[in-house]
């Protein structure tokens, strides 16, 4: 265990307040503390890097916990309605998609899947997207929904030929 692996942990434990502040409509904490996990997650890849501590658990630990901490807000947005069922059905189904796919590379080759510069974008999209969404901000809605959701396909496309590549070495 590592700082880079902790500061993973503690954005997985930080989706759990998010989410009940913004249950809670507690909107504005919510959001701090949602900007205080995109800072754990700029530095636990940062210091890996920098501190030469990249294991494969964190390589696994990183993108878990974005996917988790996505997944929660997510859900919390469609109860309230302020996601619709089809963009949380895509975002959760590339997620999980993504995660069968590198849980089979593991097993299969051994290999440990890592997130992609892209995958990285994507994932903040999504996370601005969410944030105009809470704030009921128009374009969010207009625009900012069907420009994630392009990411979100061209990812899952990058993500899967970078898997089948893998499989066939």
């Amino acid at each position: 265990m590592n700082i880079s692996n902790l500061l993973s942990i503690s954005r997985l434990v930080l989706a759990v307040p998010v989410a009940i502040l913004l249950y809670y409509d507690e909107i504005d904490l919510a959001f701090i503390i949602g900007i205080v996990a995109g800072i754990t997650d700029f530095l636990d890849g940062f210091l890996a890097r920098k501190l030469n501590q990249i294991t494969d658990l964190g390589k696994i630990l990183d993108p878990i916990a974005d996917k988790v901490f996505v997944g929660i807000i997510g859900l919390v947005l469609l109860v309230k309605e302020t996601m619709p069922m089809w963009f949380f059905i895509l975002l959760v189904g590339r997620d999980l998609l993504i995660l069968i796919a590198g849980l089979i590379a593991k097993r299969k080759k051994n290999i440990t899947m890592t997130s992609t510069f892209e995958g990285k974008v994507t994932y903040t999209i999504i996370l601005i997207v969410c944030a105009g969404l809470i704030y009921k901000i128009p374009q969010a809605e207009l625009y900012g929904l069907y420009f994630s959701t392009a990411a979100i396909i061209y990812t899952t496309i990058q993500y899967l030929i970078l898997f089948i590549k893998q499989i066939k070495k």
